[in-house]
């Protein structure tokens, strides 16, 4: 990583003292030049591990597997590997045999939940690959993007994944807060809170994001870097039509890539006044989900501005995670069958040996949160968060957070799927991004609406038909 610092004189040099360092950093030419040969075009090692759980990178494929048949966007995908039986199972019995490639926050589900929790490992696959436009738009950041504003901004960034081969904390969580692959996601799902005597609470809701960098249509130049198409990265609304008496509230979220710049901005109809208000704050620590079970900025592992945390870098380690869980989103399988106490049913999970780089954050001395501490790990092949995990005050595993994702063929990429964000101190946990009961979302199908439609005075006209 090159750290740059320009010298500037008299009323420049005098804002930047009273102001605070302004930051730039991106990645090395050394490791920019190892994309798409040692490593993959996304960062990853394309070699195998030393005993071959982790097999070589192929990227064989691109899109719908030859011979596989499916019926296209907005209906079920097919598991690729619909014969595969896992290759062993972890319990509680056979814990310490597997510990070493374990997060802490797993260790803890089997520590909590001894007799239920259990993690069937299935072999690992290495062969889709994403759409070749877009590891040119990785390479492109590779040689281009850097972090600003004591890493609240990024510059210079034109979509898709930033930092494939992250060597600061800060770098971990811009790659997966940039990794997303489409312009356009929206349909509909549920998020259900599930409590220790098995009674459920349910948030269903229409959803529609659109991120502009994200186009693939954009030509890789300047005029389309960041932030020349606009200062927020992505525009996200929200209908709730269920519960019942929250029928009708619509959020509308503008959500800025440099956060010392803007902040995000979030407004709200509420259908019992018929009125459009702005949130004077939602991030951070604010409750958010059924039963409040988590916060709003735990979501995709790490969100928002990083001011209050202080971020640095583990490493890349091998771990079994959640991989290719086609099966949890199957619509014969009902809630019933899959939402089981205190965490989802193991046998519609699928995990398999991954690297993921680590990166790990300490609440800043003045600063406020419910979390002194919080990691996050992230999938070298696909840079999407994999497991997430928040410590008290008191440096005590509160929360763990498993992540499943799956290919989408049509859109030539990996997408995130449901997220189990499980509390261990009230034995209660939420799955957001339900399918099962409704259909999968809808990747850059309709074309973008633009940030008016996202506006104030459009949730209002929305609101009121």
């Amino acid at each position: 990583m090159k750290s740059i610092h320009t010298p500037v004189l008299s009323l420049t040099l005098a804002l930047a003292l009273a102001t605070g360092p302004v930051l730039a950093s991106r990645m090395s030419e050394e490791d920019v030049a190892r994309l798409g040969k040692d490593l993959t075009p996304m960062g990853a090692i394309r070699a195998a591990n030393a005993d071959g759980l982790i097999p070589e990178w192929t990227g064989t494929i691109v899109g719908l597997p030859e011979g596989m048949s499916w019926d296209g966007p907005g209906t079920p995908y097919p598991d690729p590997y619909p014969g595969e039986k896992p290759l062993f199972t972890i319990t509680r019995d056979n814990l310490d045999q597997y510990r070493n490639r374990l997060s802490p926050g797993e260790i803890a589900l089997f520590e909590t939940y001894p007799d239920t929790f259990r993690m069937p490992v299935y072999p690992s696959h290495r062969d889709f690959a994403y759409a070749d436009s877009l590891y040119a738009k990785v390479l492109y950041n590779a040689r281009h993007a850097e972090l600003t504003e004591d890493n609240e901004g990024i510059n210079h960034y034109i979509g898709h994944a930033a930092f494939p081969v992250p060597s600061t904390g800060a770098e971990v969580v811009w790659l997966t807060r940039t990794t997303g692959a489409y312009a356009t996601r929206e349909g509909e799902y549920s998020d259900i809170a599930v409590f220790p005597n098995g009674t459920r609470s349910t948030r269903r809701s229409t959803f529609l994001q659109e991120s502009p960098y994200a186009d693939r249509n954009n030509p890789l130049t300047p005029e389309y870097e960041y932030p020349n198409l606009g200062e927020y990265g992505g525009y996200i609304m929200t209908y709730v039509t269920e519960p019942a008496r929250d029928k009708g509230l619509i959020t509308s979220i503008f959500e800025p890539y440099d956060y010392s710049k803007n902040e995000r901005e979030v407004w709200r109809y509420l259908p019992g006044s018929r009125r459009v208000r702005r949130a004077p704050t939602v991030g951070f620590d604010t409750p958010d989900g059924p039963g409040g079970l988590k916060t709003v900025d735990e979501v995709r592992g790490f969100n928002g501005s990083m001011e209050r945390f202080e971020w640095t870098f583990i490493g890349r380690e091998e771990m079994f995670i959640p991989y290719h869980n086609y099966r949890f989103d199957d619509p014969e399988v009902s809630y019933d069958q899959l939402l089981t106490p205190f965490h989802a049913n193991p046998d519609y999970m699928r995990y398999e040996l991954k690297r993921v780089w680590i990166a790990e954050a300490i609440l800043k001395e003045g600063q406020r949160h419910l979390y002194g501490k919080r990691r996050i790990y992230v999938d070298e092949d696909t840079g999407l968060t994999a497991i997430a995990e928040n410590y008290d005050g008191r440096g005590e595993l509160w929360k763990v957070v498993l992540f499943n994702n799956i290919y989408d063929y049509h859109g030539q990429a990996y997408v995130r799927r449901a997220q189990m964000y499980h509390d261990l101190r009230a034995g209660a946990y939420i799955t957001e991004r339900l399918i099962n009961d409704s259909a999968p979302l809808l990747y850059d199908i309709n074309p973008m609406k633009g940030p008016a439609y996202f506006s104030p005075s459009s949730v209002r006209k929305l609101g009121r038909r």
